[in-house]
């Protein structure tokens, strides 16, 4: 199961830049990023990277908090009702998701839906069972193998 790192990131100019800054300096690749505004001027940046146990620690070295969170990445259609149909599929095998976002994938053909859940591991078989492909934690990070 894959990872993103979750930084509770205060809304001020180069914040952002801290981040992707430690990132840069790594050699670690953002493969999917969802920022949004919560209240008072703070924000949650949930990142899908290449390496997220090592940009977990090497930001929480800089002063730069962060969590480690499971995710669960479905492969999607890449046309237009694919992430219709998706969500769908996910609500027919009874599976609620807290956050969710999407990236096109490398082949062009199909798109990479990840989904934050709280109960990953009763999520990932109602998934399984529903026919659902989880992805590989290679291509949701973008290494290849």
């Amino acid at each position: 199961m894959a990872y993103q790192v979750s930084i509770f990131l205060e809304n001020k100019i180069g914040h952002l830049k801290q981040v992707t800054s430690v990132l840069k300096a790594a050699d670690i690749n953002i493969r999917s990023m969802h920022l949004n505004h919560t209240a008072s001027g703070w924000g949650i940046l949930n990142l899908v990277v290449s390496d997220p146990i090592k940009a977990s620690r090497l930001l929480n070295d800089k002063g730069i908090s962060t969590a480690l969170r499971k995710i669960a990445a479905l492969k999607m259609v890449d046309q237009p009702g694919g992430l219709d149909y998706l969500l769908g599929s996910i609500a027919d095998a009874g599976v609620n998701f807290i956050n969710a976002y999407g990236r096109v994938a490398n082949d062009e053909k199909s798109a990479i839906f990840v989904l934050d859940i709280e109960d990953i591991p009763d999520a990932e078989m109602k998934l399984k069972q529903a026919g659902l492909e989880i992805l590989s934690d290679h291509l949701v990070y973008g290494i290849k193998e």
